[in-house]
């Protein structure tokens, strides 16, 4: 049997008719598997660092792997690793990358007949950093998630909400951070915190923990100076059926960078992806 890594590229619309651009890598498999649907973190993007070659790990092994960019991440269709868009960075929030991944949910039930493989029907998620809170939500929400993975991922989102100078921000309409990879300074519009007061429940986290019944599994890293490791513990403490996996001597990105430079992966990203495709397995 010929199992080559094989890769489709997507377009379609995400929110506020935003294109969300994607990729789905797979192999051959000889019976019905599930798909992998990993979402990025803040200020990250489908194809940053390993991730692509994590993809083609998952693929290889009976997992699918479909990644994509938020439709207001800051990347353009055109420009996928870069922040080109800082106009649409700036009016992203939570509510619009929680919908991007019901779209994105939308897209792979009406394009699955055209796969070259057979889906099982069943969605399993990633979700790094912000993205692992993004798919937690939607986890306790929408009854297509059948297992779930968080890598380095924060247990409240409202603590973006508490940016400094906030009656500044208020009153000018932006806040802007520093990009240190790329330093650029990127905006945030006040429609962050005005969406998520308009949607505080459906977003917050404490309230949507015991929403969630699939299988969780939380990855974290000892050594995350981004996240802390007592988010995972939060998480872990606030959903009693979840595992936990603490990587040792690992930072936020498992030791991995951007650019990946040579095709391999460090020993705790190693680890992380070994841990997951197991959970996914059982």
């Amino acid at each position: 049997m010929n199992n080559a890594i094989q890769i489709k590229e997507y377009k379609f619309k995400g929110s506020l008719k935003r294109i969300i651009t994607a990729d789905l890598t797979y192999s051959n498999y000889s019976s019905a598997v599930p798909i992998v649907v990993f979402s990025h973190g803040f200020k990250g993007f489908k194809d940053w660092g390993a991730w692509s070659l994590a993809a083609e790990i998952f693929a290889s092994k009976g997992l699918p792997f479909f990644k994509f960019n938020f439709s207001h991440n800051g990347t353009s269709p055109n420009n996928l690793s870069e922040f080109v868009d800082l106009e649409a960075f700036g009016n992203n929030n939570f509510k619009l990358e929680y919908d991007d991944l019901g779209k994105v949910f939308d897209f792979i039930d009406n394009k699955a007949k055209s796969f070259n493989f057979d889906w099982s029907g069943e969605i399993y998620l990633i979700g790094h950093s912000r993205g692992g809170a993004v798919s937690l939500l939607r986890s306790a929400h929408d009854d297509r998630v059948y297992k779930c993975s968080t890598w380095s991922s924060v247990s409240d989102l409202e603590r973006y909400l508490e940016m400094k100078d906030f009656q500044e921000w208020k009153k000018t309409g932006v806040h802007t951070i520093l990009n240190q990879r790329t330093n650029q300074e990127m905006p945030i519009y006040f429609q962050f915190v005005e969406a998520f007061a308009k949607n505080a429940s459906e977003l917050s986290l404490a309230k949507q923990f015991e929403n969630i019944s699939c299988p969780i599994l939380i990855v974290h890293g000892d050594d995350d100076k981004l996240v802390p490791l007592s988010d995972a513990h939060t998480i872990y403490q606030s959903i009693p059926h979840a595992i936990l996996f603490e990587v040792e001597n690992s930072d936020h990105t498992y030791n991995t960078k951007h650019p990946l430079v040579e095709r391999k992966i460090s020993r705790a990203f190693a680890e992380v992806i070994t841990e997951t495709i197991a959970f996914f397995k059982l």
